[in-house]
């Protein structure tokens, strides 16, 4: 997802509620609070990585790390975020934002977050050797 497609989601998240800033450095914030909630909650995958001299939010499993996720600077650029948690961000973005409906926004994202995190745990069991390997970087 870019941050142009996510702006989009949020607005539609938003319709009838308050209204998503039309300023990218605003929309750039939400999203830099957003990744440090997800980084800080789950276990990405592209966030994993052996060097800790990267921005490293915390630990990770088996001695990896979790490191913070890049902003984008343009609107095309792809979000640096497992694409499965695309849409947690732009609930917890919504959340932020929402006058009436923040609760529900979290709610959501929570569902989504846990399903997630469910699926790298089996596949981190299944795996063993995923975090000992060169992928990380």
């Amino acid at each position: 997802m870019t941050l142009d497609s996510l702006r989009i989601t949020i607005e539609t998240l938003l319709i009838g509620d308050n209204e998503l800033p039309e300023d990218d450095v605003k929309l750039i914030a939400l999203l830099e609070m957003a990744y440090i909630e997800i980084a800080s909650r789950v276990t990405s995958l592209k966030l994993l990585t052996a060097n800790n001299s990267s921005e490293v939010i915390r630990g990770g499993p088996s001695g990896s790390y979790i490191r913070m996720p890049v902003l984008p600077n343009l609107g095309n650029e792809e979000l640096d975020i497992d694409r499965e948690l695309c849409p947690a961000v732009a609930r917890i973005i919504a959340g932020y934002v929402s006058r009436s409906k923040s609760q529900y926004h979290q709610a959501e994202a929570q569902k989504v977050l846990v399903n997630y995190e469910t699926k790298v745990r089996r596949f981190l069991e299944e795996n063993a050797d995923y975090t000992n390997s060169p992928i990380l970087s």
